[in-house]
């Protein structure tokens, strides 16, 4: 019994420790900024990406969405809480069309993506604006949600997968 119950403890560190690992990763991605032709600063939305795939299969607390977002601040050098209200207010918009997005296609899934990420954009795109107390060039941004909206189905196969692997635990004795 003793053994069994060690098992089950060790594949759910196991599956959690996996899923730290990929958020970790994410991270990471999402602080490296990529120098595509001369326009510094430019990344992907992975976090987006992950909080908005997982707002869809699954509800995530919004404080572990603020603090993932929090984290990513601190890494990329974002004023404080900037990527955090972005990512909550993502999932919240996806939340709310929750029900709507599970029944459609990938495609829709897709363009609904890109709808986020073009909103997540804009906004930053102004935050960033008003806190230079002068338009940035928008160019960057968009190039961040152009490889962003590119990117989200590559990033769908690992999402699932680790998401399958958290919810896929053995059955208790």
């Amino acid at each position: 019994m003793d053994s069994e119950f060690e098992g089950q403890f060790l594949a759910t560190v196991g599956r959690w420790g996996l899923a730290l690992a990929a958020l970790v990763a994410i991270l990471l991605l999402s602080a490296v900024p990529l120098d595509i032709s001369g326009f510094a600063g430019v990344r992907p939305f992975f976090t987006l990406m992950a909080v908005y795939y997982w707002s869809i299969i699954s509800a995530a607390p919004p404080l572990a969405v603020f603090a993932f977002g929090l984290v990513l601040d601190f890494l990329s050098g974002y004023p404080p809480g900037m990527t955090a209200l972005l990512l909550v207010a993502a999932q919240a918009v996806t939340a709310h069309n929750r029900k709507f997005l599970l029944g459609q296609s990938f495609l829709v899934i897709w363009a609904g993506f890109a709808v986020v990420a073009l909103a997540a954009g804009v906004v930053q795109w102004l935050l960033f604006s008003l806190l230079d107390l002068a338009p940035v060039p928008p160019v960057p941004p968009l190039i961040s949600v152009a490889l962003s909206a590119l990117l989200f189905p590559l990033s769908v196969l690992p999402l699932a997968g680790v998401y399958r692997m958290l919810v896929n635990r053995p059955e208790p004795p």
